[in-house]
């Protein structure tokens, strides 16, 4: 913007720069070239009469006055030295001149160049007396034709014509002064030749028919220096002595030769004062106009100067002022995108009322252009806000939708965790109890996803503790809810124990890594899980050997885990990663760092670290009795009860379900996984685990209670294993009905734990690490 207003002021300015500088610097020239002329006058008429007068003498001298012979040589040596002083002078207006005139300098210095040698002939009487006479009077026509050659320089057309009204007086003093040379070599010759005295005639007849034509344009003081000398003596005795010759070229002079000779000189000086006269007004006048013009250039220049600064300082802050609003509407504007509208947004998102009226603040910037600019971006500003308003009202509805359909099919998984528990309580039979266990690991699966959907819309899940929990007893639930769990391997963890209102999250966060890694890594693969207490807290690696994520990908992944975007923006992306948005999400809530590393072994390792101030230490360990080898085995259960249902929420009113978008969950890190060799099914083992601990076997649940030897066999039978000892050992691992009857005596232990349940509040992972 300042750019616009300065630019035309800048190049108004330079423009009048430019203008003024050519006419002083024209103005300049023209004075220099003026005065250049009128100082080479003082040099120049010397050089015409010292010519002048050498050719009447070289011409008389060859005629055989030895009069002028004697002369002759004190003559040139004037001629030399004012010859010389003439050709320095001339040197200076080579670069100056037109180039017609650069051209008569030229040929005049050739001419002077030759005068020796003519000398030398006219001296050995080599000359004749029309050569001599023709030598010399070129050399004064160069210097006639460069005298009508500097006009064309003349600042104006009334300057050009005084200095051409000038040269005739230099041409008729000149042409007197060659008729006086050809008389005087007449007189002494006694007469002259027929072409001589026809040259003789012309002359004087030339010159006394250019003064009458030239005189009247003359400027009076000319004009009256002319009127004088005509009505003088010398006119009158030169005049005299011409028609003397004219009438005939051999006659006697009627007067004395030395009078005739003194009124040609005085004459011929005279006609040579009258053209100096004229020439010099001619360059005065030349000198005034550049004087005048000089200083009108440099009266404009100032002029345009001044204006030019003028127009710049007013454009300037023209300018400044149109920039200084712009700045603030820029200003203004920003504010509202960037802090109110956000803001309004914000407050909206969380249900309160806002009144557009009262909240939006309107621009205010005049009536002008920008004004209207502003008047323009208020209704913008209002349209865009009603918009997001609007939209996050839409926004904050369909959350509204997503948490009820998410809160409904958890409580439905719940009832149905529940109805599964009274089914594996009632059933004996081994094959069965084993589907019961899958659809158990299914349905916890079922849950998880269920709290998957409330933790992307922004609710909590219903799972909490009240107490602390473990670390190891932590990552046994969260192994537990994967479904490859026979292939985690976890090495032994820190005694250290979680916050209760953390577990639930922890465990969630732990059991999509986990399950991310068993299902990016081949099937016969393990999955290692490691812990370790650093200065900062406890840290928890879960390292898989899968195919690894590339360098871009990781540092991509590991942003969105230290900040999570707005879900919105998540579900639009064409890899939603909702597993990784799952796991920022809890991990943001809790100030928990996640960071995905390459692995030793290729994969892919996650580093969870939980801060010192969500820890705790663990409780005292309950007494229980020895566990014997002979423990049935059974399959592990791999969900994470929780008793009470979370329906504390309000009750929802019923949603048809094809009434929403279904989209397919994507809950890994990668977009698909690998495509690893198929593997032939794998056999359900026996026993799936070593014998329990002698802790609890999940957080908040009483321990199981111990089976003892033929406790629930009736006497007869207690006698008969008694007897035979040697049998049961020999038996081993038994025959399918051995492994029947462990089964089912195994499904009456757990089936009185559940009758004993513990607090309802508390939640029980009875999957455990294989």
């Amino acid at each position: 913007m300042l750019a616009i207003a300065l630019i035309p002021s800048i190049t108004l300015l330079v423009a009048g720069v430019v203008l003024a500088s050519y006419l002083i610097i024209g103005a300049v020239g023209t004075r220099s070239f003026a005065t250049k002329i009128r100082d080479s006058e003082q040099p120049s008429i010397p050089f015409f009469v010292a010519t002048q007068e050498e050719r009447r003498v070289a011409l008389g001298a060859i005629a055989g006055n030895q009069t002028d012979r004697a002369a002759l040589a004190t003559q040139r040596s004037q001629t030399d030295a004012a010859a010389a002083a003439v050709l320095a002078n001339l040197q200076g207006f080579v670069g100056d001149v037109p180039p017609s005139v650069q051209q008569n300098i030229a040929t005049e210095g050739a001419l002077l160049a030759k005068l020796p040698q003519m000398r030398q002939q006219a001296d050995a009487g080599q000359l004749s007396l029309t050569a001599a006479y023709d030598y010399y009077n070129q050399i004064i026509d160069q210097f006639v034709l460069g005298l009508a050659g500097l006009a064309q320089d003349a600042p104006d057309a009334q300057n050009a014509y005084l200095r051409l009204i000038a040269v005739p007086l230099f041409t008729s003093a000149d042409e007197m002064e060659r008729s006086d040379a050809l008389s005087a070599a007449g007189v002494a010759a006694g007469g002259l030749s027929d072409d001589d005295f026809r040259t003789y005639t012309a002359q004087v007849g030339a010159y006394h028919a250019q003064l009458l034509s030239a005189v009247p344009n003359m400027i009076p003081e000319v004009k009256a220096g002319y009127d004088q000398l005509v009505s003088g003596d010398a006119w009158h005795t030169l005049t005299t002595v011409e028609n003397s010759f004219l009438r005939s070229s051999h006659l006697s002079l009627q007067v004395a030769e030395a009078e005739w000779h003194g009124a040609s000189r005085d004459v011929g000086n005279s006609l040579m004062g009258l053209f100096v006269q004229q020439s010099r007004f001619a360059t005065g006048s030349a000198i005034d106009q550049a004087d005048r013009t000089l200083v009108g250039s440099l009266i404009a220049a100032a002029i345009a100067l001044l204006l030019a600064i003028g127009v710049f300082f007013v454009a300037l802050r023209l300018s400044s002022r149109l920039i200084s609003r712009l700045t603030k509407l820029r200003a203004d504007t920003l504010d509202i995108a960037d802090v109110r509208m956000p803001q309004l947004v914000m407050r909206v998102r969380a249900g309160e009322e806002v009144d557009l009226d009262a909240e939006v603040a309107l621009l205010d910037h005049g009536d002008d252009e920008i004004g209207q600019v502003a008047e323009a971006f208020n209704k913008a500003q209002q349209t865009a806000i009603a918009a997001a308003l609007d939209e996050a009202k839409m926004r904050e509805g369909t959350k509204a939708v997503f948490l009820n359909i998410a809160h409904r099919s958890q409580v439905i998984v719940h009832r149905q965790l529940k109805v599964l528990d009274q089914a594996e309580r009632k059933q004996e039979d081994p094959d069965q109890l084993d589907t019961l266990f899958q659809l158990d690991h299914l349905s916890t699966r079922a849950r998880r996803n269920a709290e998957n959907l409330i933790i992307l819309g922004g609710g909590q899940p219903g799972r909490q503790w009240r107490n602390p929990v473990g670390l190891a007893e932590v990552v046994r639930g969260a192994s537990a809810e994967t479904e490859d769990f026979a292939r985690v391997k976890m090495s032994k963890l820190p005694s250290i124990a979680v916050n209760g209102l953390v577990v639930g999250d922890l465990v969630h966060l732990l059991a999509e890594l986990i399950d991310n890694a068993t299902a990016f890594s081949p099937p016969t693969s393990k999955v290692e899980i490691r812990g370790n207490v650093v200065g900062r807290g406890v840290v928890i690696e879960v390292e898989d050997q899968g195919l690894g994520i590339e360098s871009e990908a990781a540092d991509e992944f590991n942003e969105l885990l230290r900040n999570p975007p707005d879900f919105g923006i998540m579900a639009l992306s064409t890899e939603p990663r909702l597993g990784l948005f799952v796991v920022a999400r809890l991990a943001a809530r809790h100030g928990i760092a996640v960071t995905l590393r390459e692995s030793a072994y290729g994969g892919t390792r996650a580093i969870v670290l939980v801060k010192s101030e969500l820890l705790g230490s663990l409780p005292e360990p309950e007494e229980a009795p020895p566990v014997e080898d002979a423990a049935p085995a059974r399959r592990p259960r791999h969900r994470t009860e929780v008793p009470v249902e979370p329906a504390a929420a309000p009750a929802p009113a019923p949603v048809a379900v094809a009434d929403l978008p279904v989209r397919p969950r994507v809950d890994m890190f990668r977009p698909q996984p690998p495509a690893w060799p198929a593997q032939e099914p794998r056999p359900v083992p026996q026993q799936s685990r070593p014998p329990q601990s002698h802790g609890p076997e999940a957080p908040g649940r009483p321990p199981l209670p111990q089976r003892r030897r033929q406790q629930n066999l009736v006497p007869q039978l207690m006698t008969e294993r008694t007897e035979r000892p040697v049998e049961r050992e020999s038996a081993g691992a038994g025959t399918p009905e051995q492994a029947r009857s462990r089964l089912s005596a195994f499904q009456q232990g757990t089936r009185r734990a559940r009758d004993q349940e513990p607090d309802l509040t508390q939640v029980t992972t009875n999957g455990e690490q294989n």
